[in-house]
């Protein structure tokens, strides 16, 4: 006995000596990928401090939209102390607090990166993070998943015991062997170490709008700044250290002097549309223009900010260091306004979102919302005309005892704006259709109005047909009777 208990403390021991080497090994392979990130402001003064990591050889790098939200400038500094300028933003997502950059690579370096693993982890796999907590460099925390959570905004989330701390902000979340799970957004300070990473499949949904360079330093040249919200606007604009504290956003008005009243990011307008004012800050500097220019766009299916509405213009006095205008939303939904100068140079962006004053966000020409569909029907029938529609559509079925099928018709008068089709079935039992048989999907023309499928039925009873978009928005529901011949 003694001998196997020596023998399992031996075998243990090892174990535990080969993980904590693991861990180690990976916090050395890492590490060379990861840096601190300082922020300043338009002054050129420290405005915040947060983590990223690289995830190209050439300089491409994560962190988190809030690390660089209100800054003017940034630099990196990596783990062997060299320091880099943050020279591109070439993409962000607001709501999954996400930034994809690139820096100052002026002697071509190739630079270490992590791999990214965009499977969802499982509860109790162990992690590990590296990061700069309260500014200490290079710090290293694990632990395990906790959960993964579907966020409404935020998309996947990833909830960890590893503890987090400000400063964490960008932190790679990794796995056991070093790929980059997701990207350490925030905790809960109610609770007791409840941390949280955004997932790196979110990065599908970064959006390309303000891509801009940040100011160079020792006073060189104003740099390009690009806006690519819509893949076929190809418009170039400059911006410069003048819009650096420049600000857009949304009020019911202003007072006598010209001040906001009553700023929100969320409005309620009447069902046929209605007027927001519209603010323009420049800070403590004039506008210096004669006029705004104002690309308006909304979020589409996509979930991108990527269906052009119109362009406006206002005329403006140069004089001026805020200004404001009343703009017209004629549907709800969510919007981004790009504010120009009458040069097309950058000043900055506003995010709103619309909904009616009955508190629903309806939009009847929005796919993502299930008003798009709200004239949708469900068809049964056992003949397709010419038109690939029901000859003549039932509720009742008689059908043999080794089965019949039915052809499903799914239409509205519109295009369906769908790629694909979910379908639940379930069977009523109890009074309820709350007996699931199975989950179905397919794949359509988007730009059809109408599909139909062919559905075998093998057994009598009541069925409810559920049927959802891609984006998981229901259609509408049919509901058929089936019984033995």
């Amino acid at each position: 006995m003694k001998r196997s208990l020596l023998l399992f403390a031996v075998l243990f021991s090892s174990f535990a000596a080969l993980a904590q080497t693991d861990l180690t090994t990976l916090i050395d392979k890492c590490s060379p990928a990861i840096f601190k990130i300082t922020t300043y402001d338009a002054s050129g003064n420290e405005y915040a401090v947060g983590t990223g990591f690289f995830i190209s050889a050439t300089g491409t790098a994560l962190s988190n939209y809030h690390v660089f939200q209100g800054a003017s400038k940034a630099k990196i500094k990596t783990s062997d102390n060299k320091t880099y300028l943050v020279e591109n933003i070439i993409g962000w997502s607001k709501e999954s607090d996400l930034l994809k950059f690139t820096v100052k690579n002026e002697l071509s370096e190739t630079f270490p990166f992590l791999k990214m693993n965009a499977v969802s982890p499982k509860q109790g796999e162990k992690i590990f993070i590296i990061g700069n907590p309260l500014g200490l460099e290079k710090s290293v925390a694990d632990g395990i998943v906790s959960s993964v959570r579907q966020d409404d905004k935020m998309g996947e989330t990833i909830q960890i015991t590893a503890p987090i701390s400000h400063g964490n902000s960008g932190s790679p979340l990794m796995n056991m062997t070093g790929e980059a799970l997701g990207v350490v957004t925030y905790y809960l300070e109610s609770g007791q170490n409840l941390n949280f990473a955004v997932s790196v499949k979110n990065l599908n949904i970064l959006e390309p709008v303000n891509a801009y360079k940040f100011p160079p330093e020792d006073g060189q040249n104003t740099v390009v700044s690009t806006n690519n919200s819509n893949e076929n606007n190809s418009t170039t604009t400059t911006t410069s250290d003048n819009y650096g504290g420049s600000t857009v956003t949304f009020c019911e008005g202003v007072d006598d002097n010209g001040n906001p009243l009553t700023v929100a990011s969320v409005f309620n307008i009447e069902s046929g549309g209605g007027n927001v004012t519209v603010y323009v800050d420049n800070g403590s500097t004039p506008i210096q223009s004669s006029g705004l220019i104002i690309d308006i766009y909304k979020k589409g299916s996509s979930g991108k900010y990527d269906d052009f509405i119109e362009t406006k213009n206002f005329t403006i006095k140069s004089s001026l260091v805020a200004t404001y205008f009343q703009y017209f939303f004629a549907t709800a939904g969510d919007y981004v306004l790009h504010v120009y100068n009458s040069e097309e140079k950058w000043i900055n962006d506003g995010y709103i979102t619309i909904k009616n004053k009955s508190g629903l966000n309806i939009d009847y020409n929005d796919p993502s919302s299930t008003f798009y569909y709200i004239d949708a029907k469900v068809n049964f029938c056992t003949e397709l005309d010419y038109l690939n529609s029901c000859a003549s559509a039932g509720s009742v079925y008689n059908i043999s005892k080794s089965g019949s099928y039915l052809y499903v018709w799914v239409g509205q008068d519109k295009a369906l704006k769908t790629t694909g089709i979910t379908l639940d079935i379930y069977k009523k039992k109890g009074g309820d259709y709350n007996d699931f048989v199975e989950t179905k999907t397919y794949t359509i023309n988007p730009d059809k109005s109408a599909f139909y499928i062919e559905y075998t039925f093998y057994e009598q009873g009541d069925y409810k047909f559920k049927f959802y978009s891609e984006s998981n928005v229901w259609i509408q529901d049919g509901l058929v009777t089936i019984k033995y011949k």
